[in-house]
Order: C-alpha cells, then sequence, then structure tokens
C-alpha cells in the first residue's frame, strides 16, 4: 500500500513539473500558433527551436504577436537594451511588462533579440607561385584583415606582405618585390551617418628604397550607404606624412587626407570593393601620396574563398634613382573567421 502510494505521488509530482514548463508562442495573423523556443530574431526573421518541425525560420511580417515563457534580451532600435520577458500584445507589436510601466513595442522598434555575441572577425588570405625550369621565380603574398565592431565603435587592423624574387643564370637570385605594411584604425559613431577616426598606417618597400612611409591622422567619416549588398564611405581629415629613405635621409610634412571605400555584392557568391587614399602634403602642392586597390572576391563556400586585387601607389618624392609609381596583381585563396 504505501509503494503503491509513493507511486502516485511521484507521478503526481513528474506532471506537474511538466505542466510548469512552458513554450514560447508565436501566433500567426491566420490564427496559428506555433511553440518553441524563440533563440533570436535578427531584424527580419525569427529563429524558433523545439518545433514539431525543428528549428524553423520565421518571417516577422506574418506573425501577429508572440511571447516568451522567460526572459530575453531585446535590443530596441533607439540603443535600449532590456533582460525581460515578453508578452504578446497587440496586432503587430510586444508587451515588455515587467520592472516598470507596460509598454506596447511595436515590431519595427525591435532591432535584435538574443543578439549574438560580438567577437572579432576578419580573414587571411595567401598565394604564391614557384616555377622552375626556363622560368625560375619565387612569389608570395599574404593578407590579414582584423575588425571589432559595437553599437559604438569600430577597431580594425590590417597587414600584408609581398615578396617575389628572380634567379639571374651566373648571378644567382635578385628580389623584385619586397614589401609590408601594417595599419590600425579606430572609428567612433556619433550617429548611424557620421564617425570620427583615427588611422596608423606604416609600410616599408625595400625595392623602392623605402625603410619607412608613415601616415597617422584623425578626421571624420560618413557612410553614405549602409546596405546588405552595398556599402560605401567617404572619409577627410589631417594626417602626418612621413618617408625615411635607405640612402638619402628623410622628409616629413603636414598633410591632408581624403579617401573613400566601396564594397558591393553583385550575387549571393561575387563581391567587388574599390579603395582610395591620397595625401597631399601641406608644405607645397608637388608633394602628395596616394593608394588605391580594387578587385573581386568569389565565394568557395562561407569559409573560403578567391580573391583578385590591383594595387596601385604613386610617391611624388620617391627615393633617388626609383620610379614614383608601383602597379601590382595580386591573387590569392582565403579564409574567413
Amino acid at each position: 500500500m504505501h509503494n503503491r502510494i509513493a507511486r502516485y505521488v511521484f507521478v503526481a509530482v513528474v506532471a506537474l513539473g511538466f505542466s510548469a514548463v512552458k513554450s514560447d508562442d508565436i501566433i500567426f495573423k491566420n490564427g496559428d500558433h506555433l511553440t518553441g523556443k524563440v533563440d533570436g530574431y535578427d531584424g527580419s526573421k525569427l529563429t524558433v527551436s523545439g518545433t514539431p518541425a525543428g528549428t524553423v525560420s520565421i518571417e516577422l511580417k506574418n506573425v501577429k504577436t508572440f511571447s516568451t515563457a522567460g526572459a530575453v534580451n531585446v535590443v530596441l532600435k533607439d540603443g535600449t537594451v532590456l533582460h525581460q520577458k515578453i508578452v504578446a500584445g497587440p496586432d503587430g507589436q510586444i508587451t515588455l511588462p515587467p520592472g516598470g510601466p507596460i509598454q506596447h513595442v511595436p515590431f519595427a522598434n525591435v532591432k535584435a533579440i538574443n543578439p549574438p555575441p560580438i567577437k572579432w572577425t576578419g580573414n587571411v588570405v595567401v598565394g604564391g607561385t614557384l616555377t622552375r625550369g626556363n622560368t625560375d621565380t619565387d612569389d608570395f603574398n599574404a593578407s590579414l584583415h582584423l575588425e571589432h565592431k559595437t553599437e559604438k565603435d569600430r577597431l580594425t587592423f590590417d597587414a600584408g606582405y609581398l615578396y617575389s624574387r628572380e634567379h639571374i643564370p651566373g648571378d644567382g637570385f635578385h628580389e623584385t618585390q619586397n614589401n609590408w605594411f601594417g595599419e590600425a584604425k579606430y572609428e567612433e559613431f556619433f550617429n548611424k551617418k557620421l564617425y570620427g577616426y583615427g588611422d596608423v598606417r606604416a609600410e616599408q618597400d625595400v625595392i623602392a628604397d623605402i625603410d619607412l612611409r608613415l601616415t597617422p591622422g584623425i578626421g571624420l567619416g560618413y557612410q553614405w550607404i549602409d546596405t546588405p549588398k552595398w556599402k560605401f564611405n567617404t572619409e577627410a581629415g589631417i594626417s602626418w606624412l612621413y618617408r625615411s629613405y635607405s640612402n638619402d635621409g628623410s622628409n616629413e610634412s603636414v598633410s591632408a587626407r581624403a579617401a573613400y571605400h566601396l564594397t558591393g555584392k553583385l550575387n549571393d557568391k561575387v563581391s567587388i570593393f574599390h579603395n582610395f587614399e591620397y595625401f597631399p602634403g601641406l608644405d607645397r602642392i608637388s608633394n602628395y601620396y596616394f593608394n588605391a586597390d580594387a578587385g573581386i572576391r568569389a565565394d568557395i563556400t562561407k569559409t573560403f574563398f578567391t580573391q583578385f586585387k590591383v594595387q596601385y601607389s604613386y610617391d611624388s618624392q620617391p627615393a633617388p634613382g626609383r620610379g614614383s609609381n608601383d602597379i601590382r596583381y595580386i591573387l590569392g585563396v582565403g579564409v574567413n573567421f
């Protein structure tokens, strides 16, 4: 008898526990309901797990309202971040009641729910050739891009290295390219369009007899286009243009800086980019330096891609006996992380 009573009590407790487990509820405009767990919202679609169909993505335009059984992170478009339970609201709205007066929030004012943690992103690109026989050459190139972006600021690091050499019979190998650069940039957003920046770039070109070219500066930028497919921004500021030559000392001057950056997706697999940066010295009109690149990228998978770009630079004050301009064609394979 006692064992039977204990068994009934155990079953009742388990049933009560399961009944206390509540699910999130999505109510569609046609009156249908879907229960599961709201994992997140990216500005377009709700991701819901634990449904009869597994994890599904739902267009918010088809949803009347929804609720969550527990607290979630809600990011509003005005920058407000809330951690609380969502209650179903009127058509096209949710209700955020705990911790203050009841708020009916339109879907249009919700930027994200449970957004992924902010982390470093970037890519590495490498390429090279090795030829033997009638031609005897070695070529290698590598570049790195790192980016950390929040709602208020962005920090980026870029670096690149390019090396090539050619074997001349009876005279050994001779370097034809040997240069590197490194750049760090910080941007602080005043609003969605306007930002301030601080930037420093250092580079060395052994073949051009440039021991160091240094261009630190500050200024303002404006984001004219910022969509998932196309981005275009311009920048203007003040910089310091410093050159140290291998065999002829150095020179320096205060310069202005003007730049623009363009990226665009032609389709889901192919994208293009173009960057331009100009440093006119303020001491005299004949003292200036600019560099530019343009290229195309094709995705092989979500992680791997191939890239081809053309780099062009012009320095009006080259090292003695060296030319002012350099043009490079660079092909590589990259990985995103």
